[in-house]
């Protein structure tokens, strides 16, 4: 990981080696675009095999590889900026050297660069779609974990760009940054849904404010189990606690914690605790039903399974704004949603749960 981060790092370090002759009268050396472009084109980042996932040397070399090909990418488009700034192609390419440079290091000397090539492009380029993707990038920089303030910057892209959807992108950076403060936070989901409620950001929001304005409220859930065809419904697992669970067989991280999930199901089923899968696999017609059935009969999943058949686009687990899984809810035995934020607290939240609902001995108070 160490040869990853210097690779990257390296990146970094070329963006101070001649911004400032972007824009400059063009040298004599300066390769034609066509030739740049050609060499970006042969520089193809590695695809990776899905299949090779849980190989963590595959991973560590596909990694290492995808990097000094983005890093020499990197390089090509400076080079293309300095010697043709004003190349059509510019505006996405000096896009993907920023997302490069600014995922190779987190440290304040790369982030004090990178913020400097992104001021140079702002004051040189005449290219408007190339100015907006520089405003975006300083509103992004500014973006700081808990600061509770929308920075200026921000303000500044969406100010001059009031339509264009990358102003809720960075609310919603900004929103995450000050989660632990939830009134702030909420201010921002608040303001993202009023500002761009058609935006996949501002469905986000919204999703997330109902999770946070639903804790302690009754929960509502009725579907036919995808597995065997019976019906279930939180009313009539009422006295439960139910552990709702948003998955899908093709979410590494779900498959993953499964046999934990498992563990934790054989033993508390027989004290009034119940699964419901919530499945985000893809539609019938992709397979994922099958899938899901599959999966769930081979690995001997035993709670019910709710299949939405839509993927992310799910209305349920859209409508609760799950945007990353897995993801796990707690709807406590009087059918009211306890947790939306369970992943990883299963093991002391159920057993408190259930204490919770034992009858007191007489004299308790």
């Amino acid at each position: 990981m160490r040869k990853i981060v210097l690779n990257a790092s390296a990146a970094v370090l070329v963006v101070l080696s001649g911004l400032a002759a972007a824009g400059s009268v063009r040298a004599a050396d300066d390769r034609p675009a066509d030739q740049i472009l050609a060499d970006l084109k042969a520089a193809e980042l590695p695809k990776f095999e899905v299949s090779k996932r849980d190989d963590r040397e595959a991973v560590m070399k596909y990694l290492d590889e995808r990097t000094k090909v983005a890093t020499r990418r990197a390089e090509l488009i400076l080079e293309l900026y300095r010697a043709h700034p004003d190349n059509e192609q510019l505006a996405p390419l000096m896009t993907e050297r920023w997302q490069t440079l600014g995922s190779g290091s987190r440290g304040p000397l790369s982030s004090r660069n990178l913020s400097r090539e992104v001021d140079e492009v702002l004051k040189a380029t005449k290219n408007e779609t190339l100015r907006l993707n520089a405003l975006f990038e300083k509103g992004s920089l500014a973006i700081r974990p808990r600061a509770k303030e929308v920075p200026p910057e921000v303000e500044e892209f969406i100010k001059q760009a009031p339509h264009d959807e990358r102003g809720a992108r960075l609310l919603y950076m900004h929103a995450n940054a000050v989660e632990d403060d939830a009134k702030a936070h909420q201010d921002l989901l608040k303001r993202l849904v009023a500002d761009y409620p058609e935006s996949p950001y501002g469905k986000m929001a919204e999703g997330t404010i109902k999770q946070m304005e639903s804790v302690g409220k009754p929960f509502d859930l009725e579907f036919t189990d995808a597995i065997n065809d019976s019906p279930v419904s939180i009313k009539g697992l009422k006295g439960k606690v139910v552990v709702i669970d948003f998955w899908a067989t093709w979410c590494g991280p779900c498959v993953a914690e499964l046999p934990e999930m498992k563990k934790l199901y054989e033993e508390y089923r027989g004290q009034g605790v119940e699964f419901i899968g919530v499945s985000l696999d893809e539609s019938k017609e992709a397979g994922g039903l099958d899938k899901l059935k599959e999966f769930v009969a081979k690995n001997e999943i035993k709670w019910p399974q709710y299949y939405q058949g839509n993927g992310w686009e799910s209305e349920f687990s859209r409508g609760w704004g799950i945007h990353s899984i897995p993801a796990l809810f707690v709807v406590d035995p009087d059918g009211k949603l306890h947790s939306v934020n369970a992943r990883g607290k299963l093991e002391t939240m159920i057993p408190a749960l259930l204490k919770k609902k034992e009858p007191k001995a007489e004299g308790e108070d």
